[in-house]
């Protein structure tokens, strides 16, 4: 398996991608109750965290 190998500006553009990805998922496409919210904001926090690390 090879290890994917990314330069700093393509960790730069993947970052901002994700942090789009992150405002629109919590802001537009999350289910407000009175008692609880549900979100899928947690996705590109996972993803940023597989992809990015250091």
């Amino acid at each position: 398996m090879t290890k994917l190998s990314l330069t700093k500006s393509k960790k730069i553009i993947l970052s901002a991608m994700l942090l789009s990805i992150l405002l629109i998922l919590s802001r537009f496409l999350s289910v407000k109750t009175p008692l609880l919210v549900i979100s899928f904001s947690f996705i590109p926090i996972m993803l940023a965290a597989i992809y990015l690390r250091t």
